[in-house]
């Protein structure tokens, strides 16, 4: 039988942002530490259309009283949203520069129910924790013992558990052209059958996004993504407009995206 656990931790430690990493001596936090505090304003979400009808279907199980997890919270995608509407929001998150982002965020609204904690799940003490109506882990799974992982989730979550999780990001064929790899690690399923095997029937909902994005922007995330040189960027280019993914419009090009996302939810009995 799959262990799928050992499964997850061989295709994490083999993918593409693993390697790179560590061929640079970074870790995540590193990564995103590197990031302008001033990309808090960029409309990158509103473009994509990200977390759109995900974190919508979180606000539908709160009330005023609820008190929410948000693991690997980045930015805030998704703490913004849920702190509108849940009493606490409690932010697990390693990245100084990310926290940054986050907060600011949340002055701007005027937002003064997020406690954060400023460390890497694995490293969060249980006395840091509360219990949670809700906790969220969204694409924040650089987590080696994903087994582990989840059930330190599981054993603080009261009601609601949900994980975020790729599905296809519909640019495989661009990143093996361009890159020569595409390997981006363990998607949902490794997390579905992880749960599965621990015990925990989940839900699982698969979302599109269709959306442009401004070719200017989607050649800045890849700059600061990947090595990206000028003849990597030729062949990007010219990948693209052979495959009629660039348009022009409004006085701009823009980058046809097509994104799938996973919504995998437990309902705790």
């Amino acid at each position: 039988m799959i262990d799928w656990s050992e499964e997850w931790k061989k295709c994490h430690e083999s993918s593409f942002w693993v390697r790179n990493l560590n061929s640079k001596g970074l870790s995540s936090e590193d990564f995103w530490d590197s990031y302008d505090v001033n990309d808090s304003d960029d409309p990158y979400e509103t473009y994509a259309g990200y977390p759109g009808p995900i974190v919508d279907k979180m606000i539908e199980l709160l009330n005023p009283g609820s008190n929410v997890l948000d693991i690997g919270a980045g930015a805030g995608a998704y703490t913004i949203p849920l702190a509108r509407f849940a009493e606490l929001v409690t932010v697990v998150e390693p990245s100084k520069g990310q926290i940054s982002r986050l907060m600011k965020r949340a002055h701007k609204e005027k937002l003064s129910n997020i406690r954060i904690i400023k460390k890497r799940w694995e490293d969060v003490e249980r006395h840091e924790l509360d219990r949670y109506d809700l906790v969220n882990a969204a694409y924040c799974f650089h987590m080696p013992d994903i087994k582990a992982a989840l059930q330190r989730m599981l054993e603080v979550t009261d009601k609601y558990l949900f994980l975020i999780a790729l599905v296809d990001h519909g640019f495989g064929d661009v990143y093996e052209r361009v890159f020569g790899d595409q390997n981006v690690g363990p998607d949902y399923s490794y997390l579905y059958n992880v749960l599965y095997q621990m015990g925990y029937k989940a839900n699982v909902k698969i979302l599109t996004r269709e959306y442009l994005l401004p070719l200017d922007m989607q050649l800045k995330i890849l700059r600061e993504s990947y090595d990206f040189s000028s003849d990597a960027e030729a062949r990007f280019n010219d990948y693209l407009l052979s495959t009629d993914r660039i348009i022009e419009a409004d006085g701009q090009s823009w980058v046809k995206r097509r994104y799938k996302d996973a919504m995998i939810w437990h309902m705790m009995d």
